[in-house]
């Protein structure tokens, strides 16, 4: 197998432990995809050893081996030894979390509940709180009427109906404004993934001539010191600083998850929860189109960039993409492919805001995009007819997520949300990793972004 999958370990408070496999579309495999061994070790308890190559317990549609154990705490480590089928091998594979955090943030259906947060910047309800606070502050900027909210609107899923974003003094810029929803999974932020944390971004966009205009950071922190300086002593152990403002920013963005879309529930069975019309466009979105092939789920990204030949004319392309970022000549003109999560919410889309509705979309892609010297390989035209094109978009639409933007926070309603920690009754933990079995079938390669990885 190549591609992506998880092993995922739902742990409940009664010590029930169960352990399956499963690829990017949380189906699982036969038993005879996978065997090997699983030692679960925590603080406090004795530690348990599940193998693999007895015959699965049947849970429903779900086969996963069963074991039973005092109840997890403290940190947590989860060793696999074993094969996936032919192609990935785990020798003393070494994942481990902590149950103890001091912020409880629970994800939607559909999202991997192993959320990715950095040692140096936990999450805690006080941080949280100041990010809240700053994100949709316009002190932040040197009008004092731009805020971050200002382009990243919670009624249109923290994005904004804008061609391009626009800062103080009516400033334009060149790109269109993305969702901060989900962010938290990210490798890279903006189109041209020059920022490698949420923290980089945050600060970006305040410095920046186009966006909030702070030229002078020194009286930002005075000025906002008075407002935030003791809480954001309390939170942080520190004074407030530009960093200290991007931390707390950060801390909240992380917060903003959506999931539990009818795509969500469908696939967790509800047969139900899409049309029939969204049903032969789910079809066609991971079959036929390919669109599946970079809008990969759960986020459907796949976290790369491509030149979709978007803004090109004859005399080149305006925006030069990540080699911007880069320098690297195979770079130019290419753009991170957005996540569809919520995009029936966030028009206009691509990267300039330059196609207005999710047809326009659909219409771009089925006439092979733009021809260009650097166009990437994986697209060309799909000869779609007009309802295929209505399938689609009708598929795209069941990716909205469930949430309250009139709180500019998200408030979900979502039946099986699942805890990172602390455990409760009935709640779960995933480890996820990436195989990639054609080019390295001796070893594991695991996302850079999941820091729960030792090996």
């Amino acid at each position: 197998m190549v591609g992506q999958f998880h092993l995922e370990l739902a742990s409940q408070a009664d010590g029930t432990h169960r352990l399956w496999v499963s690829d990017a579309f949380r189906k699982e495999f036969a038993a005879a995809d996978f065997n090997g061994t699983l030692r679960i070790e925590s603080e406090g308890t004795q530690p348990i050893e599940i193998s693999l190559d007895r015959p699965l317990d049947q849970a429903g549609d779900t086969k996963g081996l069963v074991a039973r154990s005092e109840r997890l705490s403290g940190q947590v480590t989860l060793t696999v030894t074993g094969n996936l089928g032919q192609t990935a091998s785990f020798d003393g594979v070494h994942f481990f979390w902590d149950y103890d955090p001091d912020f409880d943030l629970k994800t939607p259906l559909g999202l991997d509940p192993m959320v990715p947060v950095p040692v140096g910047n936990q999450l805690s309800d006080a941080k949280v709180q100041l990010g809240r606070e700053l994100f949709h502050d316009p002190q932040l900027s040197i009008d004092g009427r731009v805020s971050c909210a200002s382009c990243h609107r919670p009624d249109y899923a923290f994005a904004e109906p804008e061609a391009v974003a626009k800062g103080v003094a009516g400033r334009v810029g060149r790109r269109n404004t993305p969702t901060v929803l989900n962010s938290v999974y990210l490798t890279s932020l903006f189109w041209d993934g020059r920022a490698a944390s949420l923290e980089e971004q945050a600060i970006a966009p305040i410095i920046a001539h186009a966006e909030m205009g702070i030229t002078d950071v020194t009286s930002l922190v005075g000025r906002l010191d008075s407002v935030y300086g003791e809480r954001m002593r309390a939170a942080f152990g520190r004074p407030l600083t530009l960093h200290t403002i991007a931390m707390a920013i950060a801390s909240y963005e992380r917060t903003l998850l959506s999931g539990d879309s009818d795509f969500d529930r469908f696939e967790a069975g509800d047969r139900e929860a899409i049309s029939v019309a969204a049903q032969r466009g789910r079809a066609l979105f991971f079959g036929k189109a390919s669109c599946g092939n970079c809008h990969v789920p759960p986020l459907f990204t796949d976290l790369a960039f491509h030149n979709l030949g978007v803004g090109w004319t004859e005399s080149g392309s305006a925006d030069a993409g990540r080699f911007e970022a880069t320098g690297d000549p195979e770079h130019r003109s290419t753009f991170k492919t957005p996540t569809l999560r919520d995009v029936a919410r966030t028009a206009p889309y691509m990267h300039d805001g330059s196609l207005p509705t999710l047809r326009a979309v659909v219409e771009f892609y089925n006439l092979g995009c733009r021809p260009n010297p650097g166009v990437s390989q994986h697209v060309g035209p799909l000869n779609l007819n007009a309802r295929q094109l209505d399938d689609l978009v009708e598929f795209l639409t069941t990716l909205n997520g469930r949430f309250s933007a009139a709180e500019a926070t998200l408030s979900w309603t979502a039946p099986y949300s699942k805890p990172f920690s602390p455990l409760p009754p009935g709640g779960e933990v995933a480890v996820s990793a990436t195989g990639e079995g054609a080019s390295a079938p001796d070893r594991l390669l695991v996302d850079d972004h999941q820091a729960f990885f030792r090996k």
